[in-house]
């Protein structure tokens, strides 16, 4: 079996050749943010990490924190709704490195940026080597390790793509908190419905090429039968069911069944957990029974019982306003939790929940029947057996907040006090808020 080792001294070996093969890159050196912040009323360029996004609660927009999360951040960046949305990576910006120009003005919460265009804006690269880091924690992380791989993919390096993917399926390897490694490198691989015709198009080139490299190979049939779902709901749009096109839902069920087609010919890609993953994803889309949707998802967790994406994709599809009633997708994690048994049933539970969480924006515990207090116990389990994930620390202190269980947050907020995670709580502003009610104080 191999071993995190063994991928890290390949990709590393690889990385090295890609470096020598590159040119040499020469640019000047920028002031970062802290440097840029004491330049008022000038016009500067600065290069650093952005360290929170943060949506206005009064004007429409965005501002990015450098230096620190605000309140305590050294320089803001004010992007607006319209600009923002146009910004590259825009949804996942904290941990990326950013190079901005823009005037220095001094505000009431400091030194800020107005930025007036994304041509204002660029996001850099990450650096190629995360996909070989020994360990990887929270989301930014994830997120890097995704943009990693895009880069090599936009290189078309297919070799590097290969072996990175044989040695995820083979290592079953996890991030920091427990989660696979290989759902991420699936991801890496989707496009939004929000991307152009031209990217969609690009795309199609690219897994050709690929398949001409690798025609032996189960990755670029299963990156392709994502590509024709991806292509589906682009065609769909997120608007609801009454405002889609008849063009829409044709071109939408014809993808669909492209996908299915392409993995019902390939059985031999079965090996792989996205085979499912992706199936489970035809299924909702083209409205499969739950007698036949439960068929597959049995047979998934039965070759993969820890893969936790079988699960949530089964608790979305039985949402109310997918294929279920209110109550069932609830039903669904308890009976989770009763099969696995113990404290692996809680943390399965805990997950199951966890993972439709946003559906509920802040109000799970009030419009759910999910128990707040065996979700608890899967959080107990989950920082038991993943003791160096900070980023599962600062979720369980996050919905002990949003339980309103001052018993259990004041610990939690206690273990994650030296480094919350803004992926969860978005500013700092948050997690003083959960401070002030543990301590009772409003």
């Amino acid at each position: 079996m191999a071993s995190p080792a063994g991928r890290q001294t390949y990709l590393i070996a690889s990385l090295l050749v890609i470096a020598a093969l590159s040119p040499t890159a020469h640019s000047q050196t920028l002031p970062d943010a802290a440097a840029a912040a004491k330049q008022l009323y000038q016009n500067v360029t600065f290069e650093d990490v952005i360290k929170a996004v943060s949506k206005s609660k009064t004007h429409d927009g965005f501002y990015l924190s450098f230096g620190a999360p605000y309140p305590k951040q050294v320089l803001s960046v004010w992007a607006a709704n319209e600009t923002y949305r146009r910004l590259p990576g825009a949804g996942a910006l904290v941990g990326r490195t950013v190079r901005i120009h823009g005037i220095v003005n001094p505000t009431a919460t400091g030194p800020m940026i107005y930025l007036e265009s994304p041509i204002e804006f660029r996001l850099l690269p990450v650096d190629d080597a995360t996909i070989s880091k020994p360990q990887l924690e929270g989301k930014a992380d994830r997120h890097q390790f995704v943009v990693a791989i895009r880069q090599h993919l936009k290189r078309k390096d297919f070799d590097t793509i290969e072996t990175l993917g044989q040695e995820l399926h083979e290592s079953h390897e996890r991030f920091t908190d427990g989660t696979w490694m290989l759902d991420a490198f699936f991801g890496a691989f989707t496009l939004g419905t929000d991307r152009s015709s031209e990217t969609f198009e690009e795309r199609a080139r690219t897994i050709a090429d690929w398949k001409t490299r690798y025609p032996n190979s189960i990755l670029p049939i299963l990156v392709e039968a994502r590509f024709r779902i991806d292509l589906a709901w682009k065609w769909r749009g997120t608007e609801v069911a009454s405002k889609v096109t008849e063009e829409g839902w044709r071109h939408f069920r014809e993808e669909l069944a492209a996908a299915r087609q392409i993995l019902e010919a390939n059985p031999q890609a079965k090996v792989s957990p996205e085979y499912f993953d992706e199936m489970q994803i035809i299924a909702l889309g083209q409205a499969w029974n739950k007698e036949d949707y439960f068929r597959l998802f049995s047979e998934a967790v039965g070759r993969e019982p820890d893969y936790y994406r079988f699960y949530s994709a089964a608790a979305y599809y039985l949402l109310p306003k997918w294929h279920g009633k209110k109550g069932d997708w609830e039903r669904f994690a308890e009976e989770q939790r009763r099969k696995l048994g113990g404290a692996a049933g809680d943390a399965l539970y805990t997950r199951i929940a966890w993972s439709q969480a946003d559906e509920y924006r802040h109000h799970l515990f009030d419009k759910t029947a999910i128990s707040w207090e065996t979700m608890a116990a899967g959080f107990d389990a989950l920082t038991h057996q993943y003791p160096e994930s900070n980023y599962l620390k600062n979720a369980y202190a996050w919905f002990a907040w949003e339980a309103k269980d001052r018993d259990r947050l004041r610990p939690a907020l206690e273990a994650i006090k030296a480094h919350p995670d803004m992926d969860i709580w978005v500013n700092l502003e948050n997690v003083q808020f959960a401070e002030k009610f543990a301590n009772a104080e409003h």
